[in-house]
């Protein structure tokens, strides 16, 4: 049976470095913070650890809430940490700081640094970072040949080869079709992390009579940016990107396959409604389309 510890816990960051403490001279660091004790708010018990672990009387009004994680508990065995974190307003000098007894070291370490951080700590920085990413932008791109080296580490994970071709094979078949336009996704840094295919002309023909409709196909993203959201972004500015490149389309149309449950969420909350079945590349498949 998994225990659950339900903690709270003060997120302080300077570049890429995290303030952690470490008790009774264990090997892992972790958040300042502590277990809520019954009947104690989250800010109450985040006040009350803060005095007990290093000395410092925080205003709970100056507490942010950043969100909450659960993640593995250390150093107990077969036993969660419910993380809930905040940060604070308060201007302090941390080099001043001088913890309590129980508080054997407290200092600044990159995040990076994975030998040395807790595991649920560790579990807070990946969700920190997938909830920076997911506001960051994202912009497509048509392809040129000038793009090709942005898709040669490209990687789609086993799962995601049940269901599509990769960016290099689309880019063979382009080459060959000129009604593909193979596009590229590209994040706020300028890495490439997804792709996709505009098919005109024959492509779409087997899915609808409409001359002024497009087919959306072979839509992946990089195995090593998947969860950050970028499938929703794409799915957001695909319309307007339409539009903007093609501006006689006015339907886009689509195909997933039928035990694609991801896909088929994803799609549908982006207004995608079906209109009918078939079978692509032997395999039975839902037709979607939107209007743009």
């Amino acid at each position: 049976m998994i225990v659950m510890i339900r903690c709270v816990c003060l997120v302080v960051e300077l570049d890429d470095k995290l303030l952690l403490v470490q008790a009774r001279n264990r090997k892992k660091y972790y958040f300042p913070g502590g277990k809520i004790d019954q009947g104690e708010s989250l800010k109450q018990a985040l006040r009350r650890e803060l005095q007990e672990e290093l000395q410092l009387d925080i205003s709970e009004q100056t507490f942010k809430y950043l969100g909450t994680v659960v993640g593995d508990a250390y150093p107990q065995k077969n036993t969660k940490t419910e993380l809930n974190c905040f940060s604070t307003s308060l201007d302090i000098d941390w080099s001043s700081v001088k913890p309590a007894q129980e508080i054997t070291d407290i200092k600044w370490i990159t995040k990076n640094e994975t030998e040395k951080i807790a595991p649920a700590v560790l579990t807070w920085i990946k969700y920190a970072k997938q909830q920076s990413e997911s506001s960051k932008p994202v912009k497509l791109k048509p392809y040129h040949a000038s793009l090709y080296a942005d898709l040669v580490n490209f990687t789609l994970s086993t799962e995601d080869r049940k269901f599509t071709k990769t960016p290099l094979e689309n880019i063979d078949l382009a080459n060959r079709d000129q009604e593909r336009h193979p596009t590229l996704v590209y994040d706020g840094k300028g890495q490439c992390v997804g792709f996709f295919t505009l098919h005109e002309g024959e492509g779409v023909k087997p899915y609808s009579a409409n001359a002024n409709a497009i087919f959306f196909r072979s839509f992946s993203v990089d195995s090593h940016y998947r969860g950050f959201g970028y499938g929703k972004k794409v799915m957001c500015i695909l319309p307007q990107y339409v539009k903007q490149y093609y501006p006689t389309i006015n339907e886009i149309y689509l195909a997933v396959n039928t035990d694609n449950h991801l896909a088929m969420k994803l799609y549908s909350q982006s207004d995608y409604e079906i209109v009918g079945e078939t079978l692509l590349e032997n395999k039975p498949v839902y037709i979607m389309k939107q209007s743009c």
